[in-house]
C-alpha cells in the first residue's frame, strides 16, 4: 500500500508539470518578453495579471495565452480592478473570459457532485457504482 502511494507521488511529482515545447518557447522568445516572464513560462508557472498584460502588449495572441494558461489549472480570482486593467490594456476578450471562468472550472468548491456523494438522491440501481 505504501509502495503504491509512493509510486503515485513520484509520477505526479515528475509528470505533474509540463513545460512549453520548443516551438512555443521560440515563439514567446521572439516577442521580446522580459527574462523573468520567459523563465516563468519555460517552467510553466501560473501567470499574474501583469504578466498577461505584458504578453498582450508584446504581441502574443489571445488564443496562445489561453493555450498556455489552461494546463496550469490556476484559479484566477479577479477583482473588478484587475478586469478593468485587462480591458484598458486591450487584452483579448477570450483571455478575460477564460480568466473569469477559472473559478467555475478548477475550484474545488465548484466540483461536480456525483449521485453517490449526495445521500438525498434516490439510488435507482443499488449496488452499481460509477466505475
Amino acid at each position: 500500500m505504501i509502495r503504491a502511494f509512493l509510486s503515485v507521488l513520484l509520477v505526479l511529482g515528475l509528470g505533474g508539470c509540463t513545460t512549453l515545447n520548443h516551438r512555443d518557447l521560440r515563439f514567446v522568445g521572439s516577442h521580446q518578453i522580459s527574462t523573468a516572464l520567459y523563465a516563468k513560462m519555460s517552467h510553466h508557472e501560473p501567470l499574474t495579471v501583469d504578466d498577461i498584460i505584458e504578453l498582450w502588449e508584446k504581441g502574443i495572441p489571445g488564443p496562445f495565452i489561453v493555450h498556455y494558461l489552461q494546463p496550469t489549472y490556476y484559479v484566477y480570482k479577479l477583482s473588478p480592478d484587475d478586469v478593468s486593467r485587462l480591458r484598458t490594456a486591450g487584452v483579448d476578450d477570450v483571455v478575460v473570459r477564460y480568466l473569469l471562468a477559472t473559478p467555475g472550472m478548477y475550484s474545488p468548491s465548484h466540483a461536480p457532485v456525483w449521485y453517490e456523494d449526495n445521500p438525498t438522491i434516490y439510488d435507482t440501481h443499488p449496488g452499481l457504482s460509477r466505475y
